[in-house]
């Protein structure tokens, strides 16, 4: 479904968006495996503790999102993801990151099996979502997941693209390295005829020097931001 296409975060962590983002091993996303067999080696030891459970949950989720490639695997990580999130908010319910952890897996999952299941999904993930803002107003992922929601969903079911686009540009000002909001956000402009604001953010992703997210940004965002670059300066020379 198109607007859990557009909302939805391809790299996720249960770290702060605002910390230094982890070198990642070299062999990753491999070395996801690794990471797993460990955590589940002392799950039985901190079942109760809703930091394990987010970094458990979250190893999950960058499993499904950047190592699995086979559907039903996929949607097994993110369910999985989800019920650790879930029963992380259940020991620690004041937690940005869990609610939004929860709902992004979730949505990735519900993607994956089709528009009824997303259509399902979308105003649990909305209330999460919310949840984590009125928690943390400055969690740059829940703002950039709910921009796209307001920017994806019709007037009728809760959208609004002038709100949209100022939950976008307030990610980017928080974190100018989230190089996904910046994508979606050149996206805005140029849905919006607003192509030398579109060419800034697309350079900036493009010339980024320590991406929040490098693995996506090398194989997905920087790829994309020069050919939509290319697109644009092949128009310019036609007009």
């Amino acid at each position: 479904m198109r607007v859990l296409a557009g909302c939805l975060l391809v790299v996720l962590t249960a770290l702060s968006v605002f910390a230094d983002p982890p070198a990642l091993p070299p062999d990753y996303p491999q070395s996801l495996e690794r990471d797993l067999a460990a955590l589940l080696a002392v799950r039985s030891q901190q079942a109760s503790d809703p930091g394990f459970l987010l970094k458990l949950a979250s190893t999950y989720f960058d499993m499904g999102n950047d190592l699995l490639t086979d559907d039903e695997k996929r949607i097994m990580a993110y369910e999985e993801a989800a019920r650790l999130a879930q029963r992380a908010l259940e020991l620690k319910e004041a937690d940005a990151e869990a609610h939004f952890l929860y709902a992004a897996a979730l949505g990735q999952a519900a993607e994956l099996k089709g528009v009824t299941a997303s259509l399902l999904s979308l105003e649990e993930m909305r209330i999460h979502v919310t949840r984590a803002l009125e928690l943390q107003p400055n969690h740059v992922p829940s703002i950039h997941m709910a921009g796209m929601m307001l920017e994806e969903l019709p007037r009728f079911m809760g959208g609004n693209p002038e709100a949209a686009l100022e939950y976008l540009e307030r990610a980017v000002t928080l974190d100018p390295t989230y190089t996904h909001a910046r994508l979606h956000l050149a996206k805005m402009y140029l849905k919006r005829k607003k192509p030398a604001l579109a060419k800034r953010e697309l350079r900036a992703i493009v010339n980024m020097d320590r991406p929040r997210d490098p693995y996506t940004w090398a194989k997905e965002y920087r790829p994309e931001a020069e050919r939509l670059l290319d697109s644009l300066n092949h128009a310019n020379e036609s007009n």
